[in-house]
């Protein structure tokens, strides 16, 4: 390979691994940010059952994104495997967040037309 090939070579490597860092790195601030949040709304005693786990879905997007942008200097198989296999499972872990979220809500437009109801 060319001596400029090599440079953009390891220029994309260098770009890809910071940028999964920062999206890794957004990804865990929002967490501990909503999680924090979460705790002071608690303590206050204004339930907010939706936003922590609106939250965790959120951050573990970002943890993906960081997953994702791996992908594009994975060298081997076993690397692809390693990425596919921490993709699905957090894709997993934010769709059954979503799903619990949704769920939830319904459930919370229930409550609230009984309520009026009564």
């Amino acid at each position: 390979m060319s001596h400029i090939t090599l440079l953009l070579e390891e220029f994309l490597e260098h770009l890809v691994e910071f940028g999964a860092t920062a999206l890794e790195l957004v990804g865990v601030a929002y967490l501990l940010f909503v999680a924090g949040k979460a705790l002071i709304h608690e303590i206050m005693h204004h339930e907010d059952p939706l936003e922590l786990a609106e939250g965790i879905s959120d951050s573990l997007e970002f943890l993906m994104c960081g997953e994702v942008l791996k992908t594009a200097t994975a060298s081997g198989y076993s690397d692809y495997i390693a990425l596919g296999a921490i993709i699905i499972l957090r894709g997993m872990l934010a769709f059954e967040v979503r799903w619990e979220v949704r769920n939830k809500k319904k459930e919370l437009k229930e409550r609230e037309a009984e309520a009026k109801e009564e």
